[in-house]
Formats: C-alpha cells, structure tokens, sequence
C-alpha cells in the first residue's frame, strides 16, 4: 500500500516531477502480476479541479498523467459528516480518541475532516502570524475564555487590543492597520478554515441598527488552545476598558467580573459590576453577580441580593433573609423568607419550615416544608421526616424521606467532589465539557440520578456498586461516601482497589486517611506510585505532607512541578510555605502568578496571615492593576 498524505504535494511540485510521479503510480497499477497494490491519498476539492480539467486548445496540457491517474478514481468525502458517521465518531471520543473528543466538542457543524486537517495549518499561521495579528488573535481568544460571544464585535476589538501590543509595535503601525490585520488574520487554510472568520451581518441586524462594524469568529481549534495557552495570562487594561464601554450583554458582563474577581483585579470587577446594574437587566443577573461578591464583599453582595430581590427574583429573597438572619434581624429574616416562599423559591420555604418546627407549630412547617419539596428543594426532605416523626405522622412515608435524603446526601458529596476536581485542575487537564456531559460517564450517571430520586438505598447500592466497578468516577464517588457513613473498613477496601486502578480521587482520599492515622510513611509511597504511573493529583498531595514533615525544599519543586501542570491552585500552599519560610517576596510572586491565572485564593490566604501577624492590611488590599502592579485604589 502506498499512501500519499495531502497529494497535491506530489502532484503540483514541478510540472516534470509530478508527470512522472503520475506515470510511474499508472504503470504501478497496470502491473497485475505485482499485486494486490493500493495506492491511497487525500486531495482537497479546488486541486482535483485543477488536475483533472480537461486542457484548453492551443495551450499546453499541464496534467495530462495526473489527470488519467485520477479519472474514474476520485471518492469523494461529504462535506459533512452524517448523524451516524458523528454517532460513531462520538464512540471512539467515548473511547480514548483524544482528536475527536476536542473536534466533536467544537462548533463545526460535522465538518470533522476539514477541522483535523486544517487546525494544525492554523496554529502554525498563528505562531508565525504578525505582531498585530497576533496581537487580535490573543485578544480574541481571552475575549472568548471570559464568555463573550461566539461572534465578538469588531468594535470592542478595535480598543481591547490596543495594550497587546508593545509601544515599539504600536509606534510603527499606519492608520489602516487593524482592517489589514483582519484581512490578514482572514486568510484560508486547509479546509477553507481561518484564524478570523468575518461574519457579515444579516440584513434583519442592519434593519434593528445592530450591524456595527460587523464582527469575526475565531477558529475553534485556536479557541481551544487559546483557553490553555492563555490560562496564565490575565488581558491588559484595555481589554477591560472596552468590555465596560462595548459589551451590554448582563450575562457577559457577570462572567468577566467574575474573571476579574478571580484575578484580584477588584477595580475593573467593580466597574463591570455597575454595569450591570446601570444596564438595569433581570433580577437573575443582579443575584448572579452578587454570589460573584459573597465571599469578596457581603456588604456589596447584600445590597445586589437586595436590588435583585426588590426585581422580584425569589432566590435573591432568601438570600437577604439568610443575612438578616446571621446578623440577628430574626423578624427582618422571617419577613424575606416568607416573601421568597411566596415568589417560588424553595429555600426560603425550607426556611420557613424550620422556624416554625422551632417555634413548635408542626402543622404550618409540615406545609411549608410540603411546598419546599414541590419547588425543587432537596433539603426539606430530612427536615419533612423529622416533622412526621414528632408529630406522629405516617413513619412509612418519614422512612422513605430518609432514605431519599441520604442518596441526595451521597451524590451532592460526590458531585462537589468531583467539580473540585475539574476547577482545581482547570482546563489544561479536561477542557472545557463539565463532566456530567461526557459521554462514557452518562449511562451510569442517569442511572445512578434515577435510583437516587426514587429513594430505594438498595437499589441505589446497587447500582453505585456496579458504576464502581466499572471504574466510572462518579459511581466510585457516591459508592465511596455511601459506605464512608456506615462501614469505615469497606470504604477504606474500595479506596484501596481504586487506588491501584490510578483512580486520582482514590489516591488522595486514601492518602489523607492514611495521614489522619499517623501512617505517614504508607501515605507517602502510595503519592510516590501514583506520581510514577502519571498521577499528577498526587503531585499537591505529596508536597503538603513534604510540608508536614518539614522537608520545605523537596515540598517547593513539588508544589512548582504541581503548576507547570497547570495546577494553579498548588500556588496557596506554595505561598504560605515561602511566607513561613521568611521568603515574603517569593511568595507575593507566587500569589501573583496564581492571581493572573485566576486563583486569588493565594492572595487571600497570604493577606489573611499577615493580618494574624500584626499587619495593618492584607496583601494588595485595593487589588492589582491589569499590569499585576499593586492598585492605589479600589
């Protein structure tokens, strides 16, 4: 067999060389005392035009071998591919196929051949692309990995990629520069496939006065990678700016002051912030943003609760109630939470069930607890049963409460255990699908989520016992922390031969109880296996009990190897280590790496120890500019 990859390297190098390449294949195949012989390649549409056009008269036939060759011989792929062949597709994915997992997951319409074909073309066009085009690229891909839309606007990018640039590459650009990189950047690869894809508005869009200046679409495979080489950057300040002049989108806005937050850029989340809230969008929006501040800034957090829930939104509702409630409104609370019960919030009702089986009246919680339960509230169910067995009500009925708020336990343990997971880890480890979407883990989840709703802890066992053994992660999770409530010992088993399997989360929650026993030694040659075998989970695992045991050195290059692996949040415990070491300014570079790459955690852990130490403020605390320099003001 003789395979020919991209033919039109043979067949449209010199006119002599590719003639003869075209007769000794013909003579090949002519031979039939040589055979069986297969001669296979690939060739795009625009050149088997080319070559197999019949010659014009009076000019000189260009192909007339390659031409005979191909005749009769072309199959041609389609365009897209069908359900079936994606079907199938989606089945390798399920498998192992990491090629197809990241094209299945892009938006190419079953364009699959074009996508594998063209994508490495374009990462090399964009590595050896101009610095202005490069510059575009890289502002179109953090535009993309902070959520906004598929089509960003050309407007937007005309100002957000100014601070790409360095001075000296700004200097020397003429006026037309940013409609010549997007032509540029709008050249064709294999496939017909571009770094920018201009997308030319609809003729409705001009009509509503929508047109703009039009828009581009970045290349799915470039946005991609994009979301893992531009991981540990944070977008310069003009990046931010023209989010808080151009965009208007309430949900955009959120997610980039979310990515602002996360980055200790507390000036530009502000301002976005009060975007949303001038933009005076829906009250789900104002409570999004507010759980963005909870933990930043609860007084900031109460007043947009405050403004969502005066929209009407029943959650922001019993969120101000649980606030009233922390700080002792008992009354201001109970008014909140009657008022979210009403606007169909099932919290608040839950809420309101408790207060009333803590005052006694079992009647109206046994209701309101009732009422949670129909708006979707899992943790009525304990509190319902508790209510029926105190007031003598149906024990059957309390029962099979119980049993249906112990397997709601059992996977929401499960579930946050595994998001940790993935937000630990982030994308550079497992893209950009949350996990119950993938396709090899579904079968098991919706069974398992089926036998958990209805509450049979037998056949809920059952199938978890089943999912486990079949080495699906969530399965292993819910089985893990159903046995952990009752039977230590066969918890312990199941963790044991999970660990074997290279199981992450088994590693390390067998390593942890190994710690807790004082079994250090155990603990630490399970972490050195898994790191041998590839377990890089293992990586933070072993450095923190390095830490232990005050062997800091050996702890440092593990915490480091930890982020060259794109585990960011090693960065905390690498900080606080380089502070107790005495090293304070080591470890503000460590909290600003980590910070840049959207895990402020460091810096909050390191203001937080240096608050306990006598200091007058924590680390940075009016946040950091773009740049990564300290912010003078909030």
């Amino acid at each position: 067999m003789v395979w020919l990859n991209e033919a039109q390297h043979y067949f449209g190098s010199s006119r002599e060389t590719a003639e003869r390449i075209a007769a000794s294949f013909r003579a090949l195949l002519a031979n039939r005392q040589g055979g069986p012989i297969l001669v296979l390649g690939t060739l795009w549409n625009e050149y088997a035009t080319t070559y197999t056009a019949l010659p014009v008269a009076a000019r000189k036939d260009p192909y007339p071998q390659v031409r005979e060759l191909l005749a009769g011989r072309l199959v041609m792929v389609p365009e897209r591919f069908n359900a079936i062949a994606i079907q199938d597709a989606q089945s390798l994915a399920d498998r192992g196929d990491l090629q197809l997992s990241h094209v299945l997951r892009c938006r190419n319409a079953g364009r699959i051949a074009q996508h594998l074909a063209g994508a490495p073309a374009l990462l090399d066009q964009y590595k050896m692309a101009s610095p202005p085009v490069r510059a575009l690229i890289q502002c179109v891909m953090d535009a993309r990995r902070f959520g906004v839309d598929i089509n960003v606007p050309v407007d937007f990018l005309s100002r957000a990629v100014e601070d790409y640039l360095t001075d000296s590459e700004y200097a020397v650009l003429d006026e037309g520069w940013l409609t010549e990189s997007l032509r540029e950047a709008g050249r064709s690869v294999h496939g017909n496939l571009a770094l920018l894809t201009p997308i030319r508005p609809r003729k409705e869009s001009i009509l509503e006065g929508e047109a703009g200046r039009g828009s581009v679409r970045l290349a799915d495979s470039l946005e991609q990678f994009g979301r893992v080489d531009r991981s540990p950057y944070c977008p310069p300040r003009s990046f931010w700016a023209a989010a808080c002049e151009f965009l208007e989108s309430p949900d955009i806005l959120v997610e980039l002051a979310e990515a602002a937050l996360s980055r200790h850029r507390t000036h530009w989340a502000r301002r976005l912030s009060d975007r949303v809230v001038e933009l005076e969008g829906d009250a789900s929006k104002l409570s999004d943003l507010a759980s963005v501040w909870a933990d930043v800034d609860p007084a900031r957090a109460e007043l947009l609760f405050l403004k969502s829930a005066e929209l009407g939104s029943g959650s922001s509702m019993g969120s101000v109630g649980y606030r009233c409630e922390e700080r002792g409104d008992l009354g201001g609370a109970e008014e909140w939470y009657r008022r979210g019960a009403e606007a169909g919030d099932g919290f608040s009702a839950c809420e309101m069930a408790r207060i009333y089986f803590e005052s006694g009246d079992l009647e109206l919680s046994e209701q309101f607890y009732r009422r949670a339960l129909e708006l979707g509230d899992g943790e009525s169910l304990g509190g319902l049963a508790r209510v029926l067995v105190d007031g003598g009500g149906d024990r059957d009925e309390a029962l099979s409460l119980l049993q249906r708020s112990m397997c709601m336990l059992v996977r929401q343990c499960a579930r946050i255990s595994m998001l940790d997971m993935e937000r630990d880890a982030g994308l550079n480890k497992f893209g950009v699908a949350p996990w119950l979407s993938r396709g090899q883990s579904m079968g098991w989840v919706k069974q398992i989520e089926e036998a958990g709703d209805a509450g049979d802890c037998e056949q809920f066992l059952e199938v978890v016992t089943a999912a486990a053994n079949e080495s699906d992660p969530y399965g292993l999770r819910c089985l893990y922390y159903l046995l952990g409530s009752s039977k230590g010992d066969a918890a312990e088993k199941l963790l044991e031969s999970a660990a074997l399997k290279g199981e992450p989360f088994a590693v390390v929650q067998l390593g942890r109880r190994l710690e807790e026993r004082g079994d250090l030694r155990r603990a630490e040659l399970l972490y050195r296996k898994s790191l041998s075998s590839g377990g890089e989970y293992a990586l933070v695992a072993l450095a923190d009990l390095m830490r232990k045991v005050q062997r800091f050195e050996e702890a440092e290059s593990l915490y480091w190897r930890a982020i060259d692996s794109g585990l960011f949040y090693a960065a905390r415990q690498l900080s606080e280590l380089k502070e107790g070491c005495g090293d304070r300014e080591g470890a503000e570079r460590v909290a600003l790496l980590a910070a840049d790459a959207g895990h402020s955690a460091a810096v909050h852990s390191l203001s937080k120890l240096r608050i306990q130490r006598g200091a007058v403020e924590g680390l940075w605390p009016h946040g950091l500019n773009p740049d990564g320099t300290p912010a003078s003001r909030i």
